[in-house]
């Protein structure tokens, strides 16, 4: 695992948060030269996510400079791929958003049709037609999950979403907390004592604790991306069907 990738992933633009979080996590899996080999499931499964979520964010990356596959096969058998991080700028943003991931809570349309036809009231009381979130609140909502997910401490979620939606970060601030938040996961505070110092959520984000000024980080003992389990040589062998691209 390399602190500094994990910070240059932290601080790159790369257009969809869900794309943003693949790349920490393949930073987390780095090497100092950038190099690392987990296999898609164990990035989905780290992530939370698809595995074919974690192919198609991955195509984007590199499309966008961001990181070069080397495929890998040993005889008849195919392992899992080499990916070589490219992190110090000069890349684009990947192009377009991929495919949309449902909002936190929106459920699929299993039929497929038209939606239900709207209801008529007899009553003279006036009708509270359930609220449509817009664009922005999906996307604010969306980098939310992002940011839950590399937070360390992972107590009362509500309150931390509560804190996050009174803050509604822009689209610059959100840059600001996520640099700041790489950072905070590698300071002296947060990773002494197994981090048990970690503020909530909800606290680091209503005090704007992003502000603080840090003590220089100790050497790393374990993977910044907390609550991992150790890397063993089975989470890297390929599937059945090889690298599918």
């Amino acid at each position: 695992m390399s602190m500094e990738l994990m910070v240059k992933a932290m601080k790159t633009k790369v257009g969809n948060p869900l794309r943003k979080l693949v790349l920490v996590k393949l930073a987390d899996n780095a090497s100092d030269q950038g190099e690392c080999w987990p296999s898609y499931q164990h990035i989905a499964d780290q992530c939370e996510i698809g595995r074919s979520t974690v192919k198609l964010h991955i195509r984007e990356l590199e499309k966008a400079g961001f990181l070069r596959r080397e495929y890998r096969r040993k005889g008849e058998m195919n392992q899992s791929n080499v990916f070589h991080l490219s992190l110090d700028g000069g890349a684009a943003p990947a192009p377009g958003g991929g495919a949309p991931d449902n909002p936190p809570g929106a459920p699929d349309n299993p039929g497929g049709g038209a939606g239900a036809a709207p209801r008529t009231s007899h009553s003279s009381e006036p009708v509270k037609e359930p609220k449509t979130l817009c664009a922005s609140e999906v996307e604010l909502a969306e980098v939310f999950e992002v940011f839950w997910k590399l937070y360390p401490n992972k107590k009362s979620k509500k309150d931390a979403r509560k804190a996050w939606e009174k803050l509604k970060p822009s689209a610059e601030l959100r840059q600001t907390l996520m640099t700041a938040l790489g950072n905070h996961r590698i300071s002296r505070d947060w990773t002494k004592d197994d981090g048990q110092y970690v503020p909530m959520a909800s606290t680091w984000l209503n005090g704007e604790r992003w502000t603080d000024e840090l003590a220089p980080a100790p050497a790393a003992k374990a993977s910044a991306f907390n609550n991992l389990p150790n890397h063993t040589p089975d989470m890297y062998q390929g599937g059945e069907d090889g690298p599918a691209f």
